[in-house]
């Protein structure tokens, strides 16, 4: 058994599962709509970058559990076929729900002559977004637009980071440290300098998902106890920094997320044990909601559309069409905190069940079919 295996640090990759469950609780409120002013909170509007924090922490677990462990090319396809198990079953559940959702506003459309307020059935996604979704390419390639489930970008890119983390381990050798100092800085720069060649996307998740794996390099087997203090400091400075970003500042200032959340991790798992930040993150609440993140990023978006239906078309409340062309709900303050309720409620209660009966048992069975079969 490695260090990185024991049981004490088990616990703290828990606590990092509790961040990655508030986080992705941010992202559900960025999602939805502003439908009253007192939904505009700079908060929850740069909440976009928690995306990036789940790079950085991905890189951090996946280096913690694999950077000794891929050896032949064996251990690589195993590796690669654990990260497809994890990912894809909740992936094609909810590209095949706005499948559906695209089927009902065509039906409406053509039956009922309602047209959709914001896109076209099948428009955007059509079979070539189909297509790409499936094979999980729909943000790899160059300059695409989202498509489907739109969350399902970070999983396309991930899946195919996860590859060239195994490939490094399993080819760079004794060099392996320095081919992911590396590969962090140049998609550093290249996001700096905007010259990402269209695969920004890409390079987001490389930034992220490496600094990750430094993070994790840099703190492995460190008997250096941090006071406790420091973490609660990087918290504020996180919540700090998403609270005082607006439009106006340089886009460049989203990298600092990646160290922001670096020195999150570090500071968590450099805590002593009986920290109070480190007990406040193990309370049952934060564990399962980290423990569901993942269904909750990705059934979040199905779940909005299907409690805007319901203000727009059963209870009639009125629209306007926003800058962006979009038309959009206009709620009291009561009907919109009533409304973030019922989506908070419905993601959790979907995701609960999306992890209990698919997620979980799938990546059962996948890890099982791995070590036997691969």
């Amino acid at each position: 058994m490695t260090a990185q295996s024991t049981p004490g640090n088990q616990k703290k990759i828990e606590e990092l599962e509790s961040i990655r469950g508030l986080a992705a609780l941010l992202v559900v409120f960025f999602h939805t709509p502003k439908w009253n002013p007192i939904l505009n909170i700079a908060i929850i509007n740069n909440s976009n970058l928690m995306v990036d924090l789940f790079f950085v922490l991905s890189g951090f677990v996946i280096f913690n559990a694999y950077s000794d462990k891929i050896l032949t090319k064996k251990d690589l396809m195993r590796f690669q076929f654990l990260r497809f198990g994890r990912l894809y079953p909740v992936h094609i559940i909810f590209l095949f729900a706005f499948v559906f959702i695209d089927l009902v506003k065509y039906i409406a459309q053509i039956k009922f002559g309602i047209v959709s307020p914001n896109n076209i059935p099948f428009e955007r996604n059509d079979l070539s977004a189909f297509i790409k979704n499936i094979f999980l390419v729909q943000s790899v390639l160059p300059n695409q637009d989202g498509s489907f489930n739109d969350p399902s970008w970070s999983i396309s890119v991930e899946f195919y980071t996860y590859l060239v983390f195994g490939l490094c381990v399993l080819y760079s050798g004794k060099i392996k440290i320095p081919v992911i100092i590396s590969i962090a800085l140049i998609s550093l720069v290249m996001l700096a300098t905007d010259t990402s060649f269209g695969f920004v996307s890409l390079i987001r998740c490389f930034a992220g998902f490496f600094i990750g794996c430094l993070t994790s390099y840099a703190t492995k087997g460190r008997k250096v106890t941090l006071s406790p203090y420091i973490a609660f400091f990087v918290i504020i400075l996180l919540l700090l920094f998403l609270q005082l970003k607006n439009e106006s500042t340089p886009t460049q200032y989203d990298l600092l997320i990646y160290f922001i959340t670096s020195a999150l991790i570090a500071s968590l798992i450099l805590s002593p044990e009986n920290s109070l930040i480190k007990k406040i993150l193990n309370l049952k609440v934060f564990t399962w909601l980290g423990a569901i993140s993942y269904s909750v990023y990705m059934s979040h978006l199905a779940i909005i559309w299907a409690v805007t239906q319901l203000f727009r078309f059963i209870w009639k409340r009125p629209e306007i069409i926003g800058t962006d062309g979009k038309s959009i709900l206009q709620l009291s303050v009561p009907d919109a905190l009533v409304a973030c309720s019922v989506i908070v409620v419905s993601v959790l209660l979907v995701s609960a069940f999306v992890y209990n009966f698919v997620e979980k048992p799938l990546r059962a069975k996948s890890r099982d079919f791995a070590f036997s079969k691969i």
